[in-house]
């Protein structure tokens, strides 16, 4: 396991630990899961990606009344949905810190989770774990213009069986599907965004028209 993954896992499972501290009774999830790879056509720009720290590290916790202190970690499922997820949307990506950056990308793509609940029946009438999440993706030129903001949400339900644990994991994994389906999908279409790609497209056409005129001057 590379390093920093070692030191992610361990600061996940220092929160946790922490968490049992604070309750006499928690419950403790740590989502992980294989994300499928988008069927999508590349699309034609080199983009930055931001992923912050928190991200990577991104733990939930909640006590809810007359029951447990619930500790959620998705910092691993955050990465394992993204990194692919991103490689197969852009023509080339790389990983930037902040921006203003490297003028030869196109755009940098910032990501962060803004909102993340869950719901656990506490009664015998409800058999179903529900959980509600939203992303927000920040483009940027790189010189650190704002191009627009798109938050993306999904849901995810699983019906509830012997451990709740485990419904409350298949719940988060279903939402974060769907948001990695919407991201792969819509984000071409956001209006903002189609504009700010055709203007790309349209920059990449006048540079190679400048680049063939002056070889055939030379020539």
């Amino acid at each position: 396991m590379p390093i920093l993954s070692r030191i992610r896992s361990l600061r996940v499972w220092s929160a946790i630990a922490a968490g049992v501290l604070l309750a006499a009774c928690s419950s403790n999830v740590i989502v992980e899961s294989k994300f499928p790879s988008p069927l999508v056509e590349a699309l034609p720009v080199r983009m930055g990606i931001i992923i912050p720290e928190e991200l990577y590290n991104y733990i939930y916790q909640e006590e809810i009344r007359d029951e447990s202190l619930w500790t959620i970690a998705l910092g691993d499922a955050n990465v394992a949905m993204l990194n692919p997820l991103y490689s197969k949307m852009f023509r080339e990506t790389r990983k930037v810190n902040a921006v203003p950056t490297d003028e030869s990308l196109d755009g940098v793509l910032k990501t962060t989770l803004e909102k993340f609940e869950f719901d656990v029946p506490v009664n015998e009438k409800n058999k179903f774990v529900e959980v509600w999440i939203q992303y927000q993706l920040t483009l940027f030129e790189p010189n650190g213009n704002q191009v627009v903001v798109w938050p993306v949400s999904g849901y995810g339900k699983h019906q509830l069986g012997h451990s709740r644990q485990d419904a409350v994991q298949k719940a988060a994994v279903t939402a974060m599907r769907e948001v990695g389906a919407a991201i792969s999908t819509k984000f071409a279409q956001q209006p903002q965004i189609k504009t700010w790609l055709a203007e790309k497209q349209h920059e990449s056409t006048a540079a190679a028209g400048v680049t063939t005129a002056q070889s055939e001057a030379k020539n």
